[in-house]
């Protein structure tokens, strides 16, 4: 059952190069991959980050997913000699008009085109949220618009634009983060909004990008009007609203589970995993510590042994995670 939770569950490194331990850890078992930070990247010169690229990918029969959050802006984790001329909500003064969205669908294939020549095949962007919420400033200029259909057209062009490269990118944070008014990073956030304004602001960006979208990042924020749970730990938002009703066929992945607004004990947050995967999640990102990433597939290894029914969604989650791998090109 090893091998089976290693393919869900994605980690992260330390530093610039691999290290002896987490070189052994990736030739253990078929990792599906891991989470490039600025701590990986050597900022004046990219090639060292070519290099480790190759070195992840090398004795794996399926390519491992090199994941990255390169949204532009203030989240870039690639910041020197990389395109990026500024916030997504600022860019085109926040115009969709056809000429604006034909110069954003060109700098997505910009940014694609430069990751791929690292090796690098995620990205994590565009975000789908809209910011509804002034003092949300976890979110803020990450966004694409203030309203809804702004938000998805412009998001829509910059996505078409980095997947015409075959890079493939992840819409996030559904179902909807722009109102919050704390950070998950940090702690617990409630977004208190009727599910009628959800369900017309809200959503309609991530229901128009999930047909071209490969992949769903889901909030670590609570939506009352759905669940008292996070929505990264919801059967009613994962399974119901964005795999039923919403009929997204694609990869549904956490936000990192090593954010503040998971519990951060140890048995609490092994139970977090579970629990993510149980009710929805195809893709757990873990992204601190080798330690950390040991220990949250021995959990769900550990829990797969235990009850049948969660080694079948196991299951389920490894081969859609398996089909997005193959089609990456790098």
């Amino acid at each position: 059952m090893n091998q089976l939770a290693a393919s869900v569950i994605a980690g992260s490194l330390e530093g610039k190069e691999l290290t002896s331990d987490e070189l052994k850890f990736l030739e253990s078992m078929p990792h599906a991959g891991l989470t490039i930070f600025g701590r990986n990247i050597d900022q004046d010169h990219h090639e060292a980050l070519s290099t480790l690229c190759q070195k992840i990918q090398k004795g794996s029969s399926l390519r491992r997913l090199i994941m990255i959050d390169q949204e532009g802006g203030r989240v870039a984790r690639l910041k020197a000699n990389f395109p990026n001329p500024g916030a997504s909500l600022d860019l085109e003064e926040g115009s969709d008009s056809s000429e604006s969205l034909s110069r954003i669908r060109a700098y997505g294939q910009t940014v694609g085109q430069a990751l791929r020549e690292l090796g690098i095949n995620v990205n994590f962007a565009p975000v789908a949220d809209i910011l509804t919420e002034p003092t949300n400033t976890a979110i803020g200029n990450r966004v694409w618009g203030v309203e809804a259909l702004p938000t998805l057209n412009r998001s829509r062009a910059w996505l078409e634009g980095l997947q015409s490269t075959g890079i493939l990118g992840c819409i996030k944070h559904f179902p909807g983060q722009g109102d919050a008014k704390l950070d998950t990073h940090l702690s617990e956030a409630v977004i208190d909004l009727p599910a009628s304004v959800l369900e017309s602001r809200e959503l309609v960006p991530f229901r128009g990008l999930m047909g071209i979208s490969p992949m769903v990042m889901i909030s670590h924020c609570i939506y009352p009007a759905y669940d008292t749970k996070p929505a990264s730990l919801s059967k009613v938002i994962m399974s119901n609203l964005l795999r039923r009703q919403m009929g997204f066929e694609g990869v549904i992945v956490s936000d990192d589970m090593t954010m503040g607004a998971i519990p951060a004990d140890e048995k609490s947050w092994g139970e977090a995993i579970v629990t993510a995967i149980a009710h929805g999640a195809d893709l757990i990102l873990v992204c601190q510590k080798l330690e950390l990433w040991r220990l949250a597939i021995q959990f769900v290894s550990e829990e797969a042994k235990k009850s049948k029914a969660f080694a079948e969604i196991l299951a389920s989650a490894s081969q859609r995670v398996s089909k997005m791998r193959e089609q990456l090109v790098c």
